[in-house]
């Protein structure tokens, strides 16, 4: 059984990006929390260019957004370690 692709229930990502990390191999929450910001910005602008809006401090929110008690707060569910 593969793992869901569920990063676009993090506060922030959303279907573009969730889709952008698929894409560079980061296909879930779970993948995404053993991720380092600097090099998924890296590989996400060598694949797609220079992307708007996107930061390294960006992407170290979506990690950390996982670890919150409100990172998946948009649909509701409890975060789980």
């Amino acid at each position: 059984m593969g793992v869901e692709n569920d990063l676009a229930e993090l506060k922030g990502i959303g279907q573009k990006h969730a889709a952008t990390l698929k894409e560079i191999g980061v296909g879930s929450i779970k993948e995404l929390r053993h991720r380092n910001a600097a090099n998924l910005k890296e590989m996400i602008e060598t694949r797609h260019g220079k992307v708007a809006g996107l930061s390294e401090k960006t992407v170290q929110g979506w990690i950390d957004a996982r670890e919150g008690p409100r990172g998946l707060a948009r649909t509701g569910r409890a975060t789980t370690a």
